[in-house]
């Protein structure tokens, strides 16, 4: 099983895309993230976005479609449908799965794994390039504290997780099966034994992710990372050709350090699309008009992406820079990497 790099980004691989942002200073974004839904079957107490309300939107499905094939024509190369709910909520998420991959974007889902049951695997696998599980506990005990469900919960994803495992093999079908452990004060002692059921059930792999407050949160479960290293090393004793184990730690060391730029030079390369339609910079925006940059029912996604008020909401981020910002973010790695193109050094030539 190859190497996956999900502990830094993958910019550098797509150069021409890079040289435009450099000599135009915008460009369309390689990756979109969709929510199709707001509505949630969870309610997780870590949730990022529990300041929002989960009512019953979802985006149109010609209004979605209409989307990705314009997406497509302008040059996005994957799409990611996760968001603000459960995705697997949305009624024609079988349907959107495949109309993405058909106009040749790579297609990934992040879930709960409630509703991913076999009938449902078998129909939606075989058009992702992956999907994760959020398992965020080793304990059908502690998988209902912090997720507000069931505990039989616990047990019905892992069976899930094992059935979609069996039908990868069986349809010899080319999708990564991963999981993700989100790190809090109230789990992170039963990593090891999550770890263990996720490689049981047959999963490709497992992410640890650290814990970093969104600013607008109700909830804080930091973590003293200084208490994990013992695990990292029992962590890596599960790791073998058949499973595995992303222990983000230059995350974990991104978020300790601080960053060294001063605005959000990635907003170019990534958007996010709420259940209502709305296209927006990043998820620290939802419900915050002032910085929408245009909505899906009245514009396509290429007239939003080209439009006067996306460039002037940009000039504003860049003028309110990066203070208020969520720490070890998605863009934080690429933001690293694209202040260093823009501020060279004097030895850089000497290749």
């Amino acid at each position: 099983m190859s190497q996956i790099e999900v502990d830094n980004h993958k910019l550098m691989y797509h150069p021409q895309r890079v040289s435009e942002w450099l000599e135009e200073g915008d460009c369309f974004p390689i990756y979109v993230e969709i929510g199709p839904t707001n509505r949630c079957n969870h309610r997780c107490s870590f949730c990022a976005l529990d300041f929002l309300e989960h009512n019953r939107e979802d985006i149109d499905k010609d209004i979605l479609k209409n989307s990705v094939e314009d997406m497509a024509n302008n040059g996005v190369k994957s799409i990611m449908f996760a968001g603000e709910g459960e995705p697997l909520l949305y009624k024609d998420m079988e349907e959107i799965v495949r109309h993405t991959k058909k106009q040749n974007i790579d297609v990934s889902i992040t879930t709960n794994g409630s509703l991913f049951e076999r009938d449902r695997a078998k129909k939606i696998l075989p058009y992702l390039s992956w999907i994760r599980f959020s398992i965020d506990a080793g304990t059908k005990e502690t998988y209902s504290k912090i997720r507000g469900v069931k505990e039989s919960e616990f047990d019905k994803v892992l069976e899930n997780i094992s059935s979609a495992s069996r039908i990868k093999k069986r349809d010899n079908l080319d999708v990564t099966i991963g999981a993700q452990f989100l790190l809090l004060s109230e789990n992170y002692k039963e990593l090891i034994l999550a770890a263990e059921k996720i490689k049981m059930a047959g999963a490709d792999n497992i992410q640890i992710k650290p814990y970093s407050r969104h600013p607008l949160s109700k909830n804080d479960y930091s973590v003293d990372y200084s208490k994990l290293k013992d695990l990292e090393g029992e962590l890596r004793e599960l790791d073998d050709q058949n499973f595995k184990v992303y222990f983000r730690k230059r995350t974990i060391q991104r978020i300790q350090k601080g960053v060294n730029y001063k605005e959000c030079y990635g907003l170019p390369f990534f958007a996010l699309i709420d259940a209502k339609g709305n296209v927006i910079p990043c998820n620290l925006f939802y419900n915050d008009s002032e910085f929408i940059y245009g909505n899906l029912y009245e514009q396509s996604f290429s007239e939003i992406w080209k439009s006067n008020r996306r460039k002037k909401i940009l000039k504003k981020l860049k003028e309110k820079g990066i203070e208020n910002c969520r720490k070890g973010c998605r863009l934080d790695a690429i933001n690293r990497y694209l202040f260093r193109l823009k501020n060279p050094e004097k030895h850089d030539n000497f290749i």
